[in-house]
């Protein structure tokens, strides 16, 4: 039988235990992307932000893609 979260159970912290040290290294990478998403312009929810976490847990793929996003303005202004 498959198990569905609702949105509720999304949002504790159960799905990300074991991906950082302690709840401040996720806090700081949850801030951290949320900040990015909305200074790229992008809408942002606690679902969408907790999800792209749990699929990129890592501090090298918000480096990534504020990179990426350096290199498109640079880009732009060409």
């Amino acid at each position: 039988m498959k198990e569905y979260l609702t949105s509720r159970d999304q949002l504790t912290n159960q799905g990300l235990r074991g991906l950082f040290k302690n709840n401040f290294e996720l806090a700081n990478q949850a801030i951290s992307l949320a900040r990015f998403y909305i200074k790229s312009g992008h809408e942002v929810t606690m679902s969408k932000l907790l999800s792209e976490i749990k699929r990129n847990p890592s501090e090298q793929y918000l480096r990534d893609l504020q990179k990426m996003e350096e290199e498109d303005d640079r880009g732009d202004d060409e």
